[in-house]
């Protein structure tokens, strides 16, 4: 069985997983990042280096049917401290841009809690590059938040 059919046979028939950014921070990224059980198997752990190394029709399991995948990026060396606006995908094979600046996710009480990035992906090399439909959000703590293991997670549509 491939992980994206293992983690939705966890769920419920019928269950769609649709957090808001608040439960998907809080009850996901923040346990991972403080090795606390999670709620539920719905991200699958990869490092960046593998992450950015195809495009997302390879990354992402399609026979779950579903249209959103999400997955756990393990910050490896490579990419550490890095928060470009454009990350490149294998050997010019296509692109994530970002679409904006990075916003903050404020918690009911108004404080800033995460941090969210919203990338567009791109086939092609920077010069000549084709839009996909393919989106993905990237969601992280603050810097004063982060620990020796440093974690983002990562939603793809």
């Amino acid at each position: 069985m491939d992980g994206q059919s293992e983690i939705l046979t966890e769920l419920p028939v019928g269950y769609r997983f649709l957090p808001t950014d608040e439960e998907l921070v809080t009850h996901y990224l923040m346990n991972k990042v403080l090795y606390k059980p999670l709620p539920a198997h719905v991200a699958q752990d990869i490092n960046a280096s593998q992450f950015y190394s195809k495009p997302p029709n390879n990354i992402v399991t399609f026979s779950s049917g579903e249209r959103e995948w999400y997955f756990f990026i393990y910050l490896d060396a490579d990419f550490l401290g890095e928060n470009k606006a454009i990350r490149n995908v294998g050997d010019g094979i296509g692109f994530w841009k970002s679409s904006g600046q990075e916003k903050p996710i404020c918690n009911s009480d108004g404080n800033v809690f995460a941090l969210r990035f919203h990338f567009t992906y791109f086939s092609g090399t920077l010069s000549n590059a084709k839009k996909t439909h393919w989106k993905m959000d990237e969601y992280r703590l603050p810097t004063q938040c982060d620990t020796d293991h440093n974690f983002k997670v990562i939603e793809i549509v």
